[in-house]
């Protein structure tokens, strides 16, 4: 190595100019990487959606669910299968293996689900999509007007703003939710159709035959080829009026005559509205790889730069913005890094009493940082709270190596045992190498973590391992260039603290005092951790807070407003809320949702007080007591995306079983009764949806007799409940729809009104419904949810104030004893708390791994059973340190924190490594085991309470949490830091004893 050493020494300049130009690469790779707020996952699920119209659950369920169901089954790679079905419409989730080729398995579920197209019923629309993070928005704008209606409004989104929009880079789609639809209303008068001899249906399909385009052939004229036409489509409402009607006793006549026609705005069973008023929203949805940032500032722009386009009266507001947070995470990321970057280096200039020795250890800092960048750019990655997060915790054990490199020159570059510059490195080079491959192998088993967390945590051990590898390069050419000794920097090389020198000598001449500490911290290892509570994700204050509301079922839409606009006033006294949007029978996302069904975003205020937890706790008080009957349930959109994207976005969720549908739903009722008697468990929900009641028209015996079926008395009711659409008039880019309906005199209400309608029948007579038909009126429809071909009842529910593990023991316990379930009942645990338990399983065989593979090097590179034995019961021991502050913390011990567990084996294994590595050359050169002990123990003493101090200070940004989305990382940094600090006092304390221990029983 000697002669590495002396090159890297004769290129220093070569050296100097590849680090600044490094640094220059890593600004613009900086500056050209997308920003998100989570890494660019592909979630291994497909959604297909299927609408077959207003067809019943149950008929829809035999017609579409099942043949959908076992044909997507057949698709390889295929885990679980979903489903609910709902009156008309079907949604069906597939979830497949981590790691499948989506795109492949996306086109085998269209092929199947086109397989089987034609035994759904007719008419039915069908669509599929995978389901990713780019599916839901991440900037949403809202029209508002007091001059302009609706429609206008509808209009001015689609014409003007969505083209606009669409064209910037980075868009995928942009959604336009809310206005009204313009509509040519064919209103026949009943009179006028009698009086003729004829019925709506018949004119109806005359309207339409009228709206025909088709080809009649090509024409050859004056050396020209035309293409021949035939075109009725009447071009206005003019000409719709003028539209012939034949009669059968006379002479045809014209639409105009037999009722009224006029442009007028469609029926809606959705409402969309935005600070109170109604509202068209615009939602934009980002493509995989483009900036959410970047997309923010160009739509801003972008209406900046069009105002004058929009009509005057026309409000455009933000009503979510994820940029927000993104910028808010970076930021907090970013100052996490600075400060924590500062401070370390401020430790390594105290200790080693030199600034210049200081600044050549930090120059490492922008160097790796730089090199990560270049690299997370080359491998398509982004920045998040991951590739960040991972950065500022990596700012610790980056400078490990920096001090370690320094220490030891400084140390040996002076002294009446000086060595050259060369030399001296070469002596630490096999050191360095071992103990950062100790460090790096904690980051080898995160590649074949699957499941959220490897999605996410793979990412940020990758950004770690970059760190790692970019500053063991720049320890090994470019620090040893930098450093520069002067004779009076290393009086006390090597030691620490008087007080601490006699307390480690007298567990090393005690060498039970070794033995025993590790037994006290593995025996309060065991309580903490039994004691923490556990969760899945940490709470994220994201800057903005989904709120889902259900009315009672068939209410009313303008019921359900009324009920929401009270709502409104209660939000508006919130200070913390700037801004809110509100769908009415619609959500954000790619779902299959109700009319009685909706949700809120509502948007924080920048920098409040409260948590958002606080807040949605004193909102839910609020609504409950003035709208009883409305139910709500609060999340995040990140967290809700999650998970919709993974498998449900409560907390809580617990399936029942059975195929006796009305079996299940009352044991639902019976668990929800017990769930509300769990402190913390709050947004209980039974799983029973119920859709608004039907109204059933069943012919009887004397319909048959009129020559009438009741494919013949659904045509002919048609146009007097929702009319018949017929076609539509272009009129530039808009098109209205022709809508024909028969008139009432009073209106359409109630089944009286509907008995009386007029029938014609075969024989030209007309009789009333009511007397060829029975009407039925039915209760409310409720969803059917089934998983893996099974029927099932999903209750779920959220928490506040409460961790998911104890929250989870006491449900299942209380369950046990309250809910009798019957042989044909079973039940599930699923929810977040089933993607933890699969997320801890992943986690646990990750930190086996680690273990594994530490324990391979240490034994590689020493061959000594007992002194892998001391080290692995230091790492054992260090635990306690990672539970103790998770408790002072406040933190749960969620896959956050169990990632800082796994590194902490890094971190201790590290220092472990450079620990026994001075005991053995101790021992070599001929010292007893109790010498070589003491002698490793004082020369480590200093580097390990150096990296310790650096490193907690580089992690006390990101352990206080400060900062939006910052929460994410906070427990993965306090476990860290407790890992530093018990593994200190083990290192100095129990290592050097053991060795001595076991090394004298080896003699």
């Amino acid at each position: 190595m000697n002669r590495f050493f002396e090159q890297v020494h004769r290129q220093r300049r070569a050296i100097a100019l590849a680090a600044v130009a490094a640094i220059i690469m890593g600004i613009f790779s900086a500056l050209r990487l997308p920003s998100s707020i989570l890494p660019e996952v592909t979630f291994p699920r497909i959604t297909v959606i299927a609408d077959s119209g207003e067809l019943p659950s149950e008929a829809m369920l035999r017609a579409a669910t099942r043949p959908l169901e076992e044909a997507i089954r057949r698709v390889p790679g295929v885990l679980e299968v979903r489903s609910i079905t709902t009156r008309g419409s079907v949604e069906i989730n597939l979830d497949c293996q981590w790691r499948s080729d989506m795109n492949l398995t996306l086109q085998r579920v269209q092929a199947q689900i086109e397989a089987v197209r034609t035994q759904l019923p007719p008419g039915t629309t069908l669509d599929a999509r995978l389901m990713n993070p780019t599916l839901f928005p991440v900037l949403g704008f809202s029209l508002t007007s007091d001059q302009q209606s609706q429609a206008q409004l509808r209009d001015i989104a689609l014409v003007i703003v969505k083209p606009g929009l669409s064209r910037l880079a980075g868009v995928a789609e942009v959604v336009v939710q809310g206005g009204r639809r313009l509509e040519a209303r064919v209103q026949l008068d009943p009179a006028a159709l009698q009086a003729r001899g004829l019925d709506a249906a018949g004119v109806a399909e005359v309207v339409r035959s009228s709206f025909h385009l088709s080809s009649v052939g090509l024409l050859e004229v004056n050396s020209q080829l035309y293409l021949g036409l035939s075109d009725g489509r009447p071009p206005d409402l003019a000409s719709l009026a003028a539209v012939a009607i034949p009669v059968a006793a006379g002479p045809p006549i014209a639409l105009g005559l037999l009722g009224r026609i006029s442009l007028e705005e469609a029926p809606e069973f959705t409402r969309y509205q935005a600070r109170g008023r109604q509202a068209v929203l615009i939602n934009v949805l980002r493509q995989p790889s483009a900036s959410g940032v970047v997309l923010s500032d160009a739509a801003h722009r972008w209406f900046a730069e069009n105002r004058a386009r929009l009509p005057a009266g026309v409000h455009v507001e933000t009503f979510y913005d994820q940029s927000d947070l993104v910028r808010a995470s970076a930021g907090s990321a970013r100052d996490s890094l600075l400060v924590g970057a500062l401070l370390a280096v401020l430790v390594v200039i105290l200790f080693l009493r030199s600034l210049r020795l200081g600044l050549a250890g930090a120059m490492v800092l922008p160097g790796s940082i730089a090199l990560t960048m270049v690299a997370l750019l080359l491998s398509h990655q982004s920045l998040n709270m991951m590739t960040l997060g991972g950065i500022a915790a990596a700012v610790g054990l980056v400078l490990d190596d920096a001090i370690v490199v320094v220490e030891h020159l400084a140390t040996r570059l002076v002294g009446p045992l000086a060595c050259t510059r060369t030399q001296a490195m070469a002596e630490i080079f096999p050191t360095l190498c071992g103990s950062s491959l100790c460090t790096l192998a904690m980051f080898v088993p995160f590649v074949l973590l699957d499941g959220v967390t490897g999605a996410f945590f793979r990412v940020l051990s990758l950004s770690m391992a970059l760190m790692l590898i970019a500053s063991l390069l720049l320890c090994l050419t470019l620090v040893p260039l930098l450093v520069r000794v002067q004779p009076t920097a290393t009086e006390h090389s090597g030691r620490g603290p008087q007080w601490f020198q006699r307390l480690s000598n007298y567990s090393i001449t005690h060498r039970w005092v070794g033995l025993a500490l590790v037994l006290v911290c593995v025996s309060l290892a065991v309580p903490l951790q039994a004691t923490l509570g556990t969760g899945f994700l940490p709470e994220m204050d994201e800057g903005a807070l989904i709120m889902d509301y259900t009315a009672p079922p068939g209410t009313a839409l303008d019921e359900t407003d009324r009920m929401l606009r009270l709502v409104e006033q209660t939000i508006s006294t919130l200070p913390e809320i700037t801004s809110w949007s509100r769908r009415t029978g619609d959500q954000m996302g790619f779902f299959v949702t109700e009319p009685n069904i909706g949700d809120y975003v509502l948007r924080l205020r920048s920098g409040h007080r409260r948590s958002a937890e606080a807040i949605a706790d004193d909102l839910r008080t609020r609504i409950e007591a003035s709208q009883p009957a409305l139910a709500v349930e609060f999340g995040q959109l990140v967290e809700d995306v999650i998970g919709d994207l993974t498998t449900n976005p409560q907390p809580i969720e617990i399936r029942i079983f059975s195929e006796d549908r009305e079996l299940a739903q009352r044991k639902a009722k019976e668990a929800v009764a017990i769930l509300a008697q769990v402190a913390g468990v709050v947004d209980v929900k039974d799983g029973v949806v119920v859709s608004g009641p039907n109204v059933t028209i069943v012919p009887g015996p004397s319909a048959a007799r009129s020559g009438l079926d009741a494919s013949a008395i659904t045509r002919a009711v048609e146009p007097s409940v929702a009319g018949v659409d017929v076609g539509e008039i272009v009129r530039g880019a808009r098109a209205w729809s022709v809508r024909v309906l028969l008139a009432h005199p009073a209106g359409l209400s109630g089944q009286a009104t509907l008995a009386g309608i007029a029938i014609p029948t075969a024989a030209g007579a007309r009789v009333r419904l009511g007397d060829v038909a029975t009407l039925r009126t039915d209760p409310g429809e409720t969803e059917i949810a089934r998983d893996d071909l099974r029927t099932m009842v999903a209750v779920t529910a959220r928490l506040t104030g409460r961790d998911l593990g104890s929250a989870m023991v006491e449900i299942q316990h209380r369950l046990r004893r309250g809910l009798v379930l019957p042989a044909n009942v079973t039940i599930q645990y699923g929810g977040l708390w089933a993607e933890q338990q699969s997320s801890f399983r992943g986690l646990i065989a990750v930190l086996l791994g680690v273990t594994g593979l530490v324990a391979f090097i240490l034994l590689l590179a020493f061959r000594s059973w007992r002194q892998l034995a001391a080290v692995l019961l230091v790492i054992a021991s260090s635990l306690v340190g990672v539970f103790a502050a998770l408790h002072l913390g406040g933190a749960t011990f969620n896959i956050s924190s169990f990632v800082g567990a796994i590194m902490t084996v890094g971190i201790v294994s590290e220092n472990a490594y450079f620990l026994v590595a001075a005991f053995q050359a101790a021992r070599e050169q001929g010292d007893s085991a109790v010498d070589a002990a003491r002698t490793a123990a004082l020369r480590r003493t200093r580097p390990i309470l150096m990296t310790t101090v650096a490193g907690i200070a580089a992690l006390i940004p990101l352990a206080l949490g400060i900062g939006s989305g910052a929460t994410l990382l906070k427990p993965l940094a306090i476990a860290v830091v407790g890992g530093f600090c018990a593994s200190a006092l083990l290192l100095l304390l129990a290592l050097p004893s053991l060795l001595a221990a076991f090394g004298s029983e080896a003699e």
